[in-house]
């Protein structure tokens, strides 16, 4: 181990020599890492964005909890509240009053129909009062929605959507899950891509590696510099995705106004930290990958000329 540490300097300066000797082939590989890593920042960025999406998508959706008549008394409106407040998975509870329901009925009708519906205004309101309940999890609308129905007497239903809101949340829990397999499936490309080129170093070396065998040197010395010049390939390979992506997302951030269809449930990542942790993703990936790949490659070839 002592040994390892100390010949480190010596096997850094060697992979250095070896990028810039064989310049060619390091740009080229690092032209295959850093295509890659484009695409991965690519979909980073997307599968980010949707995650976050589909999370304000969730938090918009709730359960309207209709209040019967008789609870009446402000008292009374309070307790049902609390009651409701303390139960698992509910995250917020909000009152809204007989008029304040009629208001965003009259709201989603057509215009033409608004002035229809005015006369039912006051004693005439045929809605009942309601509380507006937020869940912690799409997944959980409907056991709070159970747990509601329960309350009879108080609470004349409660509605959440029924299928179709779960069908959406299962959606949106497909689209995440999607959106990391794709992530997944490219760091496997990129490890792909960065073994085929380093290969191609490793054999118009072979020469060079014979030598070292020749005289002597170990397994482990012989990978030593190839998984270096593996990691700055990748890290030269990283620095441009890392650029385009900063300065890309921070564009395309600023023309948007931070908004997709200028809706608050489409609102983008703010950059900070989220392009950082990307760029920071990356720039590890690049190195990572380098390393991976170099191994393996260089691993195979020794294992082969065995």
């Amino acid at each position: 181990m002592i040994k390892l540490i100390k010949s480190i300097p010596f096997h850094v300066k060697s992979a250095g020599k070896s990028v810039i000797r064989h310049l060619a082939l390091t740009i080229s590989s690092s032209s295959a890492v850093m295509v890659t890593l484009l695409l991965m920042s690519l979909f980073l960025l997307i599968a980010g964005n949707i995650g976050a999406f589909t999370k304000n998508i969730e938090k918009g959706l709730g359960i309207l909890a209709e209040i019967d008549d008789s609870v009446s008394e402000q008292a009374d409106l309070d307790a049902l509240q609390q009651e409701i407040e303390a139960l698992p998975h509910v995250e917020a509870v909000s009152f809204s009053s007989k008029d304040e329901q009629l208001d965003r009925f009259i709201s989603n009708q057509d215009k033409s129909a608004q002035s229809l519906y005015e006369a039912y205004r006051g004693e005439g309101n045929p809605l009942h009062a309601a509380f507006d309940v937020s869940v912690d999890d799409g997944k959980n609308l409907e056991t709070v929605q159970k747990a509601l129905e329960k309350m009879e007497g108080r609470i004349v239903k409660a509605d959440f959507g029924g299928t179709t809101t779960s069908d959406l949340v299962d959606g949106l829990s497909t689209v995440r899950i999607a959106g990391g397999a794709l992530t997944l499936v490219l760091s496997c490309l990129a490890i792909f891509l960065i073994s085929n080129t380093i290969k191609t170093t490793i054999y118009s070396r072979s020469h060079e590696i014979a030598i070292m065998r020749n005289v002597g040197a170990t397994n482990g010395f012989i990978k030593m510099p190839f998984m270096i010049e593996g990691m700055i390939i990748g890290l030269i390979g990283a620095v441009i995705p890392m650029l385009i992506t900063f300065f890309g997302y921070r564009y395309l951030y600023g023309v948007t106004g931070g908004k997709v269809l200028s809706s608050a449930m489409f609102t983008l990542q703010p950059i900070y930290p989220f392009v950082l942790q990307v760029c920071g993703l990356l720039l590890l990936a690049g190195i990572v990958v380098g390393l991976v790949g170099s191994f393996l490659a260089v691993t195979k070839y020794l294992r082969w000329k065995r």
